[in-house]
């Protein structure tokens, strides 16, 4: 959703941190993204507000990572698929 709010018609500042987005899980497969993605989960479950609140003890369940780009990608309206 951040990632969206980011784009046009919107163009609102992320409150993502830079390295943790959408746009970064799209660029990794295999063991380095289920690695980055766990990592993304912990990185925004530290933050102030809505946002940590939103992550903290969140957990990746998908241990494949297969699926897990997989999953990444149907999601993404701005994949290359």
């Amino acid at each position: 959703m951040a990632d969206e709010q980011s784009k046009p018609p919107f163009n609102k500042p992320s409150l993502i941190p830079k390295g943790y987005g959408w746009a970064d899980l799209l660029k990794l497969e295999g063991d380095e993204l289920e690695v980055h993605y766990r990592h993304t989960l912990e990185e925004l479950g530290k933050k102030t507000g809505m946002l940590g609140t939103i992550f903290r003890k969140a957990q990746n369940k998908i241990q494949d990572p297969a699926k897990l780009r997989r999953l990444i990608v149907d999601l993404s309206p701005h994949a290359n698929r």
